[in-house]
């Protein structure tokens, strides 16, 4: 699309709508932006956009005056938004910021979705990319607005792109050169409305792509290889639990990629079954891509786990205290315990209308668990009779009483299968207090 000149509707003003709105205004569109918050920082981004000519309306959405070319949505603004169904009404071309950063940008993409792990594998494979010489950055839903990422690489660059299924739903013509499919799982069926819709919006990560381009897939998972079975790309499959002859895999200790030895799975620092799959993507997302091995094997090994991502927060009594409070659904859940021993689970908050009965699934290794949030009743009744329960109302009293059921050997590990809305304003914070409350424990040991 020809931006200079063109109407632009810009609805949310967040990070992402924020960077989609500078971009245009540089660019010379003409720009309307509707943002239905009101905070200082959404203030300050009006006042700026209004001086360099957008027409900005902050605190509501006038639902009258969304007439443009185009509108660029914001991923964190719903379907159902009132907003969105009278853009819809109104047949409105809608894009998403990843669609208009794509279609600005000159460098290449290597794009990631799934339910878990895109965070842990973006930024893994944008070390990678750096290690090997290659400009990059990791952008898109990982924090870094796309538009902004672009910037930074030049037209030699290559982003690694974490993109989620909202994001994807606004696509048109982005065709990354590699994408991967880590796994499918229930999640955020609240937002698409059903399981179908969240795979359908998944699956357009591939839409776009060619037999010039490689399409990298969890072969373990079989939502993901129907994908793979729709797909024009080249298909470069993984999995954690056997060899992969055309892609990579695992032998033992060995990773191995298209039949040749690689590299040692323990000479890297992720945990679990999903810190391999994170990893397998990765090396087969960069190795594809054309990295060198040498690069792709020393940025793996010295890569290290992301904050509240299976973090090791201490060791207290010979108990390892564990934070993976980004495991917001049961499929996160169950892999962050495979690998461990003596689990004593914290899980629960706001379940999303998430059916969590696949917990059951976690023992073992899961020898008790700590209930809490809004869901504490619903991770009381799938563990009932199974493995004892407490319940605590505060992530102080879920460490005691997970503390209580330790033993030697073990792991007290937060994984909610939750989100952390009902008790915290993030993921983020609610591992931090999990963290504070273990450091308070390691305190009473000396």
């Amino acid at each position: 699309m020809n931006f200079p000149g063109a109407r632009v509707l810009v609805v949310g003003l967040g990070a992402s709508g924020w960077a989609a709105a500078r971009a245009l205004v540089e660019l010379g569109a003409r720009v309307r932006v509707t943002e239905g918050g009101s905070s200082a920082e959404v203030a300050e981004r009006a006042a700026w956009l209004r001086a360099h000519g957008a027409e900005v309306e902050i605190g509501g959405h006038d639902l009258s005056s969304l007439d443009a070319d185009v509108a660029v949505v914001s991923p964190g603004i719903p379907p159902a938004a009132d907003v969105l169904q009278a853009l819809a009404r109104s047949g409105t071309r809608t894009i998403s910021e990843v669609e208009l950063a794509y279609q600005l940008a000159e460098c290449d993409f290597l794009a990631v979705t799934g339910t878990n792990g895109k965070t842990t594998t973006t930024t893994l494979l944008a070390s990678m990319l750096e290690r090997s010489g290659i400009a990059s950055v990791a952008g898109g839903n990982i924090g870094l607005p796309l538009i902004d990422a672009i910037g930074s690489v030049g037209s030699k660059g290559a982003i690694a792109l974490e993109v989620s299924s909202f994001q994807l739903s606004g696509i048109e013509s982005f065709h990354p050169q590699v994408a991967v499919i880590l796994n499918i799982a229930e999640d955020h069926t609240d937002w698409h409305g059903s399981i179908e819709a969240y795979v359908a919006a998944k699956a357009r990560i591939t839409e776009n792509q060619t037999a010039a381009d490689h399409l990298v897939l969890n072969l373990d998972d079989e939502r993901v290889r129907a994908i793979g079975s729709r797909s024009e790309a080249c298909i470069v499959g993984f999995s954690s639990t056997g060899l992969i002859p055309d892609g990579i895999g695992v032998s033992g200790d060995d990773i191995v990629w298209r039949g040749e030895p690689l590299m040692k799975r323990s000479s890297i620092t992720l945990e679990g079954r999903a810190g391999t799959e994170d990893a397998l993507a990765a090396l087969g997302a960069a190795l594809s891509y054309g990295v060198d091995p040498a690069s792709a094997i020393t940025a793996a090994q010295e890569f290290r786990p992301l904050r509240h991502r299976l973090e090791l927060v201490a060791e207290v009594g010979g108990v390892a205290y564990i934070d993976d409070s980004k495991a917001t659904n049961p499929h996160a859940t169950l892999a962050a315990v495979d690998g461990l021993s003596d689990v004593v689970l914290i899980a629960g908050g706001r379940s999303k209308g998430i059916d969590l009965a696949p917990l059951r699934e976690a023992v073992p290794p899961v020898v008790a668990v700590v209930a809490i949030g809004e869901a504490a009743d619903e991770v009381a009744d799938v563990f009932d009779g199974v493995v004892p329960v407490d319940r605590a109302s505060t992530m102080a009293a879920a460490v005691a009483a997970a503390r209580r059921r330790s033993v030697p050997g073990g792991s007290v590990l937060l994984a909610p299968a939750c989100a952390s809305l009902d008790m915290y304003e993030s993921y983020a914070a609610r591992g931090d207090d999990f963290a504070r409350c273990v450091r308070d424990l390691t305190r009473e040991e000396d």
